[in-house]
């Protein structure tokens, strides 16, 4: 910074400088003599000193002016408003010099020209700062006008903002009850298609092809509409996102014409105070001029008066430096609050803005929610810089702001609400296929073991009946064995034991009761003889003694599925049919029906092994009961897997019977159609096979 170029800033600040002798005599508003500019002054004390004692022909000519200081933009406050047309600086007539060397230089001029020419150039000083101030005032007036502007766009602009979202709030609740209610509608057809699947018998696999042709159907179309309605958000985001970009080049284009704005104010000021300056340099060095003038005329009084005058003016040094330290001590303290007021809005700005971005990155569901929030925050800090004439306005706007956020957290808890329950749904549903999952998966692990067990004793019983073979002469007859034989081969073969039905009955046996009861210490003792007489007494005409053989059968070992397997495999079919009814009237059939929702494993096997050898022999009305009229579910759909595994040629017919009814829940049904799905495809290709 050169010496003018300080005395122009320090004029611009109201300071005047006057040279007395080595000395700068400073007269300056209170704080405006900083540390730094103390240190400017006392750098270019010299410089300053020649400038305020120099002829008028030295600085004549213009101080190098200051580049123009682009000042920080302005916060968005209206659209572009075109600047207010500024007029040019007068021009101040400066008094024409004899020579062209200098505009001011002549001849000394008489007492009473120079007091003409200082009062004239005073009046022009005071017209032209006059002249500034109306400028000035026209000039905040225009920028008062624009802001407001600004301001009633915004509101607009956010009221538009706020009506597009509660429309698409609404939009949005509308399409979700039609959904729900075209779900509803799809749930009500489905069912009545599973009815009429049900009650057309011979359709239904050509039934079960369109329902499934339709199901698809029905599942593009809520596809499409899905893909529609993201189409729709989609288009609705960006339409919002050309708003916001207009919106921003709109405030971009606004603070650009307030920075031109600002620049031409300040080109204009700038000039206007060169001028000023100019003129109060002019007048000052006529003024120096006049004093010098008359200086020689005084030149002995102020001899005489010189030691007095260095004591007023050490006094008036004293004074003016420690005016000057309390002058720096208060402008410090001043710049410290005013650098924290600033930082402490700048920092409230960031905030500001950057809960703006995150709030703008958040999902559509909290869009509301985030505009009230950006609302509140930036009316908030607006609320700050309003008057008092916007107070009433303020209140209002927050209490539309605490009506929009209850219906935004209302939306939101409605959201969390249905989201919790779509979650629950879910779990449910997992929940139950992982339940069915591993019945299933039991099921055939117990079947693979029934299976395998039943191989094991075929292969036993085959070697043991080779042997017999080879032990019997050639001509003489064996015991006659009949197959057990279902609709698997093979699954079951008799083995021969010697034939006691000629056999007397134990002594003191003459009652149904007595022979009962002699069963059961039969099945006590475990040996073969013993099973012997247990399978016979299937063949006994009361009921009491065949139930009473059921359960010694059912104690005789620890694998109550393989002795009755072994029973059935070497009976007769009259004989198995009535070992399935003894199982079925002893209780043992139910017995097993409720343990298959145990939670032993063990149990559960033996009650799955037990069922479906009764049902492997004909008996299967308690399953049957069981479908129909037991109150677990889950027993009700293992019993109709189990009988679909059966494989028994009355099954179908009785799964037919049952899917007309109405009385079935709805799981129920659906397990029984599926299983005469089953059963029917597994049946086809056997009779393909047989034809």
């Amino acid at each position: 910074m050169t010496a003018r170029e300080l005395l122009l800033q320090l004029s611009e600040k109201g300071v005047e400088l006057k040279a007395n002798g080595d000395r700068l005599l400073i007269d300056a508003p209170k704080g405006t003599i900083t540390p730094d500019v103390r240190d400017a002054l006392s750098e270019h004390k010299a410089e300053l000193l020649k400038i305020l004692t120099a002829p008028p022909f030295e600085s004549s000519a213009p101080p190098p002016q200051p580049a123009a200081v682009q000042p920080p933009p302005p916060p968005p406050r209206a659209p572009a408003v075109p600047p207010t047309p500024v007029a040019p600086p007068p021009q101040i007539p400066v008094p024409a010099a004899p020579e062209p060397r200098s505009e001011v230089q002549a001849a000394t001029p008489q007492p009473s020209s120079v007091a003409e020419e200082i009062m004239q150039l005073e009046s022009e000083l005071a017209r032209v700062r006059g002249e500034e101030e109306t400028r000035r005032a026209e000039f905040e007036t225009a920028r008062l006008a624009a802001e407001h502007a600004f301001y009633q766009e915004s509101q607009r602009f956010r009221q538009q903002q706020e009506e597009i979202a509660l429309r698409r709030a609404e939009q949005e609740k509308l399409r979700i009850e039609a959904e729900a209610r075209e779900r509803a509608t799809e749930e009500t057809r489905r069912r009545i298609a599973e009815t009429e699947l049900a009650r057309v018998e011979e359709e239904l696999h050509r039934m079960r092809a369109m329902e499934d042709t339709r199901r698809a159907e029905v599942d593009l179309q809520f596809a499409a509409a899905g893909a529609e309605h993201k189409a729709e958000l989609e288009e609705a985001r960006k339409l919002e996102a050309d708003q916001v970009r207009v919106r921003a080049e709109d405030e971009h284009r606004f603070l650009e014409a307030e920075a031109r704005k600002r620049a031409q104010e300040d080109e204009v000021r700038r000039r206007a105070h060169a001028r000023i300056a100019a003129i109060e340099e002019e007048i000052l060095r006529l003024r120096l001029r006049e004093d010098a003038r008359t200086k020689s005329a005084e030149e002995a009084r102020m001899l005489a008066e010189e030691t007095h005058r260095r004591r007023v003016e050490e006094d008036a040094r004293r004074i003016a430096e420690a005016e000057a330290r309390r002058r720096a001590e208060d402008e410090v303290r001043l710049r410290a609050e005013i650098e924290a007021e600033m930082r402490a809005e700048a920092d409230a700005r960031r905030r500001v803005e950057e809960e703006a971005r995150k709030r703008a990155e958040e999902d559509a569901r909290r869009r509301a929610q985030e505009e009230a929030e950006r609302l509140a925050a930036e009316q908030a800090r607006r609320a700050a810089e309003a008057e008092a004439r916007r107070r009433a306005e303020e209140e209002e706007r927050q209490r539309n702001e605490a009506e929009a956020r209850r219906l935004a957290e209302a939306e939101a808890q409605r959201r969390a609400e249905e989201q919790a329950r779509l979650r629950a749904e879910e779990d449910a549903r997992l929940h139950a296929e992982s339940e069915v999952r591993q019945r299933t998966e039991l099921e055939a692990r117990i079947r693979a073991e029934v299976e395998a067990k039943l191989r094991a004793e075929e292969a036993e019983r085959q070697y043991a009946h080779e042997e017999r073979e080879e032990e019997t002469m050639p001509g003489e007859g064996g015991p006659s064995s009949e197959w057990f034989r279902t609709t698997e081969e093979s699954e079951f073969e008799a083995v021969s034991v010697p034939d006691m039905s000629d056999a007397a009955p134990p002594s003191g046996v003459h009652t149904a009761r007595n022979r009962a009861t002699a069963l059961q210490d039969v099945a006590s003792a475990g040996d073969e003889e013993a099973f012997t007489q247990i399978t016979e007494a299937f063949d006994d005409p009361a009921l009491e003694v065949r139930n009473s053989a059921a359960h010694a059968l059912y104690e005789f070992q620890e694998d109550r599925a393989a002795a009755f397997t072994r029973a059935l495999r070497d009976a007769p079919p009259d004989r198995r049919a009535r070992i399935g009814a003894a199982i079925a009237s002893s209780g043992l059939a139910e017995q097993a029906i409720n343990n298959l929702s145990g939670e032993s494993r063990e149990k559960t096997y033996d009650a799955f092994s037990l069922l479906f050898l009764m049902s492997k022999s004909g008996e299967i009305n308690p399953l049957i009961r069981a479908i129909e009229e037991h109150t677990s579910t889950e027993v009700r759909l293992a019993v109709i897997k189990l009988l679909a595994l059966s494989g028994h040629a009355d099954v179908l017919p009785a799964f037919r019977r049952m899917a007309v009814r109405g009385s079935l829940p709805p799981d129920v049904r659906s397990a029984v159609m599926e299983a005469i799905y089953q059963v029917s495809s597994q049946s086809s290709p056997e009779n393909q096979h047989s034809s």
